[in-house]
């Protein structure tokens, strides 16, 4: 008869749950060092890259313009203090009813709305506070393309002026959740 073998799997198990405590512990004590509590924000690069996520509401008008849910990404480079160059796209997807006449045809009703692309560059305006809040006003110059219209009227707006205000609170120095509102 051979003599038994070791049993290395138990050791590796025992050895594997240590390393991931010991790496769970490093992670959270890392991730509470950098929740910002009461300090002015202060960006750790000079590049910054943000996603949104919200509501487009349109105007109205004798065409109708785009309402409906919006995606929105902007790139911002710090190259003041204050002042930030600011590239943004987004997209709204428009939803509505049939609820005026079209266009191109007498007596057709149709939702007038579709949906809308936007491009857009300018400055962002970024002014920190006391505590790790940032007031935030884009003024941005750019193009809007409308499309999948049910009335066929789909065309593009240049230029197109955008500007407004929003907040951001930084929850760490890279991580944020604000609100703002824009008019274009």
């Amino acid at each position: 008869r051979a003599p038994p073998m070791p049993r290395i799997r138990a050791m590796s198990r025992v050895a594997s749950l240590a390393a991931a405590l010991l790496g769970l512990c490093a992670v959270s004590s890392v991730a509470r060092a950098e929740i910002q509590q009461g300090v002015p924000e202060t960006f750790p690069s000079k590049n910054e890259i943000s996603a949104h996520m919200g509501f487009q509401a349109g105007f109205g008008g004798k065409f109708g313009s785009t309402s409906g849910f919006k995606l929105d990404a902007d790139y911002a480079y710090k190259f003041h203090p204050v002042i930030w160059f600011d590239a943004n796209i987004a997209n709204v997807f428009g939803f509505g009813s049939a609820d005026g006449f079209c266009a191109n045809a007498v007596g057709v009703t149709c939702y007038r709305g579709g949906w809308a692309l936007e491009l857009m560059a300018g400055i962002k305006l970024k002014f920190p506070t006391r505590i790790p809040l940032v007031i935030e006003a884009p003024a941005l110059v750019g193009v809007e393309v409308l499309y999948n219209r049910d009335c066929g009227d789909n065309g593009a707006a240049v230029p197109v002026v955008k500007t407004g205000g929003g907040v951001k609170y930084f929850l760490t120095k890279r991580i944020g959740v604000g609100a703002k509102i824009d008019v274009a």
